[in-house]
């Protein structure tokens, strides 16, 4: 995220979407927790931008690993294995990736998302067992 997007989202979305001072957590890529965007988050949103420790990212969106990742990888397979030209205009690119997202989410079981909501979502009963 650069410093530009980095002032709207923290001035014009997250104080409609933040009830009073916040801690924030984000995965550890640069640009997620730079500097000036810790600070400009601090000063617009009175909030606070935590990293993750690396290679933690997965704890606190699970369903990215679960759901999200199977289709960006068939997305990168089904653009390998096209047989046709690759697309030149912007209007061909467009209908190229909404293609292939309609045949990867075809391609996804049902199962597989169920399994991922139900890692995801904790239920009381887990946290009792740690205790």
């Amino acid at each position: 995220m650069d410093g530009r997007c980095c002032d709207f989202y923290a001035s014009e979305v997250l104080p409609r979407e933040l009830d009073g001072a916040t801690v924030l957590l984000a995965d550890n890529f640069d640009c997620h927790i730079s500097e000036e965007g810790q600070r400009v988050v601090a000063d617009t949103a009175f909030s606070v931008v935590y990293p993750l420790p690396p290679n933690n990212t997965f704890t606190c969106q699970p369903l990215d690993v679960g759901v999200m990742g199977p289709p960006k990888s068939a997305l990168r397979i089904t653009r390998v294995h096209n047989k046709g030209p690759s697309p030149k205009t912007a209007a061909e690119k467009r209908r190229d990736i909404m293609e292939r997202t309609i045949i990867t989410w075809n391609s996804i079981d049902e199962g597989t998302v169920l399994e991922s909501f139900e890692t995801a979502i904790p239920r009381q009963f887990d946290a009792l067992e740690f205790m």
